[in-house]
């Protein structure tokens, strides 16, 4: 998204793949269309069954004309501001009543439907928005494909890896390592810091003293599985 969880992945080697997508092919492309700032995914939340998606929004000159274009979206119900500085907002977009992000929009129910994790998306100056997507196999992958394909969504994909790391080899369950991640992606470890524990406790939707020990648990977990020895 930051990094953001749709779907969900298993255990054991997965792997990663760069996807290009036109943002006149799904709803959020459509609705952050036109707009002179760097904006990217940084977490889609579930609230009350429906999917949420959180952007942090960069270069923005003008917050408040930013926040009456997306409004003017009949989609979008209200953009919320969840914090940031004069370079860096980052917002939270509530749906209009009756608009179900999952089912709206097709890139994301493909994803969901392959178990994929949204691990960055990125909009383009070009009109297209890079995602970097987690799969736990070819064939979770290969069924995204085809979903977009079904839906006569055209996509690009530029880069597969093939990634043999995981938490489980450092110790890490899937939260911790999705927090440590999350921390590193959003520039938390910067001097100076890019982002702060709330902001990251609000991108997963848990207090910030549960995403503190989430954490901290993560960082002792990955340094004792290296040899370093934590107090």
């Amino acid at each position: 998204m930051g990094v953001g969880a749709v779907g969900e992945t298993g255990g054991g080697v997965s792997v990663l793949a760069g996807v290009l997508v036109d943002a006149g092919a799904f709803a959020l492309g459509e609705v952050f269309a036109g707009i002179d700032a760097r904006i990217e995914l940084a977490r889609v939340v579930p609230l009350d069954g429906a999917f949420t998606p959180c952007v942090r929004v960069d270069r923005l000159g003008d917050t408040d004309a930013f926040e009456r274009q997306v409004e003017a979206d009949l989609r979008v119900e209200r953009v919320w501001r969840l914090g940031g500085g004069v370079d860096r907002v980052l917002y939270r977009i509530e749906w209009a009543e009756g608009e179900d992000l999952a089912a709206t929009d097709d890139v994301l129910a493909a994803i969901r439907a392959g178990g994929l994790l949204v691990e960055r998306a990125v909009a383009s100056s070009a009109g297209r928005w890079l995602f970097r997507l987690r799969a736990r196999d070819y064939e979770a992958l290969s069924a995204f494909e085809a979903a977009c394909s079904d839906a006569g969504i055209a996509i690009d994909v530029r880069e597969i890896v093939h990634d043999p790391t995981d938490g489980a080899a450092y110790g890490l369950t899937d939260k911790q390592r999705e927090a440590l991640v999350l921390a590193f992606e959003e520039g938390y470890f910067d001097v100076p810091s890019g982002t702060s524990l709330s902001e990251l406790a609000t991108l997963l939707d848990i207090s910030r003293q549960a995403y503190t020990r989430r954490l901290d648990r993560a960082l002792r977990n990955y340094l004792s599985s290296t040899g370093i020895e934590v107090l």
